[in-house]
């Protein structure tokens, strides 16, 4: 193995050996902010990706996610191109030479061993289930890159956007919603879908029945709940108004009254899926199209 290809492993096998006997680093603490503002900061998350670059100078970010850059996940796409991109695995984020990673609440606990261990500032955000989550972590990032007053504008502009969804959110109570996939999994509360459903002013058909954070349901269970309206993910080849293939060809489903009059809310699975302040976008859409169609 080539001398160069073989010091990150090294490294890591040291910081491995040594990570489990080391005193909690300053970062791991719930209030740090670095004494100076971080200038290669690395965002080991789409979400922290989705932030930095509305809040951070380009030149500051030293690389982004993977999955950033790809459009079945991410929403900022565009905005990412010509940034160097770093997978999940410690060597590729310590070869950007980070000053600052942001990790999420799903980064392998060895992974953020080892680049502590390494002497690389490593913070995580926490696992959101409500808009006042999201802004919460929103402005962690901006606490620990020294950009406070970014992302609080940030946060602000979301807020905003949540205003103006309530304004209009009473004329929806009466109707009952659900998400729903080809394995019929569907999220009640609290989760980010909950929070969606809320600000549009609409009922969480799964929380109303109990349901948690996640749950695959029967089919049993789909056709006796009868839901208005569905909310599904479309990627970008999908055609807007054509029922997907699986709900047409899973037995039963056919028969929902939503199926039949088409009552099929279409969402970008990117922004179905964005645990960023772009998820008020996903609330916003699934507002317009309620009211679009009137009562249940």
């Amino acid at each position: 193995m080539p001398r160069c290809a073989a010091a990150p492993a090294i490294l890591l096998a040291a910081t491995a050996a040594f990570a489990g006997c080391r005193e909690p680093a300053a970062w791991q603490a719930a209030d740090w902010r670095p004494a100076a503002p971080p200038q290669r900061i690395v965002a080991a998350s789409v979400f922290a990706t989705e932030v930095l670059l509305a809040i951070a100078p380009r030149d500051r970010i030293a690389a982004v996610h993977v999955l950033a850059a790809d459009a079945r996940y991410s929403l900022v796409v565009d905005a990412a191109r010509g940034l160097p991109l770093a997978g999940a695995d410690p060597e590729q984020l310590l070869a950007a030479r980070p000053d600052l990673v942001i990790c999420d609440a799903f980064t392998r606990p060895e992974t953020l061993a080892l680049l502590s261990g390494a002497g690389v500032p490593v913070v995580t955000t926490a696992d959101p289930a409500s808009f006042a989550d999201i802004a919460a972590n929103i402005r962690r990032v901006g606490r620990w890159c020294h950009l406070e007053t970014a992302a609080d504008r940030l946060v602000q502009a979301m807020e905003q956007r949540l205003g103006e969804l309530a304004r209009r959110a009473p004329e929806l109570a009466a109707w009952r919603v659900m998400s729903c996939d080809g394995a019929l999994h569907t999220y009640g509360r609290p989760s980010l879908f909950d929070a969606v459903v809320a600000a549009a002013g609409a009922q969480n058909l799964a929380a109303a029945r109990g349901v948690g954070p996640f749950r695959k349901l029967d089919l049993e269970t789909v056709l006796a709940w009868r839901p208005d309206a569905l909310v599904l993910g479309a990627n970008g080849d999908d055609a807007d108004g054509v029922v997907p293939a699986w709900l047409r060809q899973t037995p039963g489903l056919p028969l929902l009254p939503a199926v039949q009059r088409e009552r099929l809310v279409r969402v970008r699975s990117p922004l179905l899926g964005t645990t960023s302040h772009h998820l008020v976008d996903a609330a916003a859409a699934l507002q317009a199209q309620l009211l679009q169609w009137g009562r249940p």
